[in-house]
């Protein structure tokens, strides 16, 4: 019942088939292509865990250091949170609050539009921590977002920036990026919701500002697969590096939560 997809395939790094099927816009007729930009959701998570780990092997990131050390006006919660246990789903900061009610729905209730990477985290930094760091595993968004501020920091570079030069270029990844509102964003999807009798209506309206790093991304089906190949192709991070991103993390209490770094 779905408008339309894009499927990709790669062997060896080289893609073999890409090819879309059905609409990217309904009204107007528009057919999906491979190169229609679809939004990535949190797989945008793995792609600041693809920065995150650029910025560790050029020795500008401590993963275990208090992530005040990066962003000094972020509150002390009493405890140290590091970037390791933010890239981990570990930090004890808050997820997106959901709600049945639309009109409480902290996911679709995104209308407010965050003009750089702090103002995105000043929308949550005073909340308390959900539990205690490294206890248990909470799947967050919002700890995707404190990343990203602690990586604008340590690199000097706006985030999105950051994206393109140690992500989206090395990779050639030349139709990844942003899924700002405000742009002209050429091969973008229209966004589609299924009703209660599974019929396509308009997705409801949310802007991705406030949450760039946790789910913020568009992307190809191709471009998707270079940045899978890249990560089980050629050098673009050190074989050290992608074992440590793909090892399992482990609670305080020796429990694994089968999540690396942002990887699962």
């Amino acid at each position: 019942k779905i408008p339309g997809l894009s499927i990709t395939v790669s062997i060896n790094g080289k893609i073999v088939w890409s090819e879309g099927f059905g609409f990217a816009d309904l009204e107007n007729n528009l057919k999906v292509t491979p190169a229609t930009r679809f939004r990535i959701a949190s797989v945008s998570k793995t792609i600041t865990a693809a920065a995150m780990a650029r910025l560790y092997e050029q020795g500008k990131l401590d993963l275990d250091a208090p992530v005040q050390k990066y962003v000094p006006e972020f509150p002390s919660k009493g405890v140290v949170i590091t970037a390791r246990q933010l890239v981990g789903h570990l930090s004890g900061i808050r997820h997106l609050r959901r709600d049945p009610d639309p009109a409480k729905d902290e996911f679709f209730d995104r209308k407010i539009y965050c003009k750089n990477v702090t103002e995105s985290v000043g929308r949550f930094q005073a909340d308390p921590l959900d539990f205690a760091p490294g206890t248990k595993f909470g799947y967050s968004s919002k700890g995707f977002d404190l990343l990203s501020a602690m990586l604008e920091r340590t690199s000097g570079k706006d985030f999105l920036d950051l994206l393109q030069n140690e992500v989206f270029g090395p990779l050639g990844m030349s139709n990844t990026g942003a899924d700002d509102n405000r742009q002209i964003i050429p091969n973008r999807s229209r966004f589609y919701s299924l009703d209660a009798k599974k019929k396509a209506i308009n997705a409801p309206y949310v802007d991705q500002s406030c949450d760039w790093a946790g789910g913020g991304l568009l992307s190809t089906a191709e471009d998707l697969v270079r940045f899978g190949s890249g990560h089980i192709q050629g050098d673009y991070l050190k074989q050290g590096t992608f074992e440590k991103m793909f090892t399992s993390q482990k609670t305080s209490d020796g429990k694994e939560t089968g999540t690396g770094w942002g990887w699962r």
